[in-house]
């Protein structure tokens, strides 16, 4: 009959398996050299999966609190977005009544400097001699006319 492999407790200092044969009860011998070694890579794998999970979570927890953090900042982003649209709107406004205002006082200024124009020409036609102010009515006329 072949023997059977069993595995004992494993001991702080490492592990103490033993194989027991069907000839005699005090017959045990150790587990083969390839058996620790396979049995050693076995545990190793899986200490390797438990600090692989322990690392997943981590990051996984990472995540979710960076997820979080960029929520906050979006709504503050949101927030401050809107404040700032709602500014732009008054400037825009505020811009709009100063162009109509510029406007405005562009075409008074105009008034204005075509009304001194006019005053000049009259009192320099009141300084002239008769003869000029036919010359000056006519130049006038067909300012006007133009």
């Amino acid at each position: 009959m072949a023997p059977v492999v069993a595995c004992q407790a494993l001991a702080p200092d490492g592990f103490h398996p033993s194989v027991s044969g069907t000839a005699a009860p005090d017959n045990r011998e150790t587990v083969s050299r390839e058996e620790r070694r396979r049995l050693r890579r076995m545990i190793s794998n899986r200490e390797s999966a438990r600090r692989s999970r322990a690392r997943k979570q981590r990051h996984l927890e990472e995540l979710r609190s960076q997820a979080g953090r960029l929520r906050l900042e979006n709504r503050d982003l949101v927030v401050r977005l809107g404040g700032l649209i709602q500014r732009c709107v008054l400037v825009r406004q505020d811009n709009d009544c100063l162009r109509a205002e510029a406007s405005a006082l562009s075409r008074r200024l105009a008034e204005l400097r075509s009304a001194a124009a006019l005053r000049h020409l009259q009192h320099r036609l009141m300084a002239a001699p008769p003869h000029v102010h036919a010359q000056y009515e006519l130049a006038w006329a067909s300012s006007l006319m133009a």
